[in-house]
This record gives structure tokens, sequence and C-alpha cells, in this order.
């Protein structure tokens, strides 16, 4: 019994996630935050989504 409890409950956190998820995409995004960018030059992080490595494209 406790193990279909478990289950009901895991499949409950799963569905909830889901819709919450599905809800948030389709929430329009505010006005002036359609084009956020960084204005950097880019560091010596790797790491950061910003660098202008990720950007390159490779032929």
């Amino acid at each position: 019994m406790k193990i279909v409890l478990a289950i009901l409950f895991f499949a409950l956190l799963v569905t909830i996630y889901i819709v919450l998820y599905l809800m948030n995409k389709k929430t329009p995004l505010p006005e002036g935050c359609e084009n956020l960018k960084a204005d950097c030059e880019g560091c010596k992080d790797y790491a950061c989504t910003n660098n202008p490595v990720h950007n390159s494209r490779k032929d």
C-alpha cells in the first residue's frame, strides 16, 4: 500500500510540474523584455552564456 501511495504522490508531483511548466510557457513576455542580451564583449569565463564564443558558428 505504501508503494502505491508513493507512486501516486510522485505522479501527482510530475503532473503539477508539467502543468505549471506549460502555463509558464504560454505566459507572454512583458513589454521591453523580448530581446534581452547583455552588452558585454566577453570575458575569460567560458561558462558564461553571454560569452561571444557561444555565438560563433563553425562551418
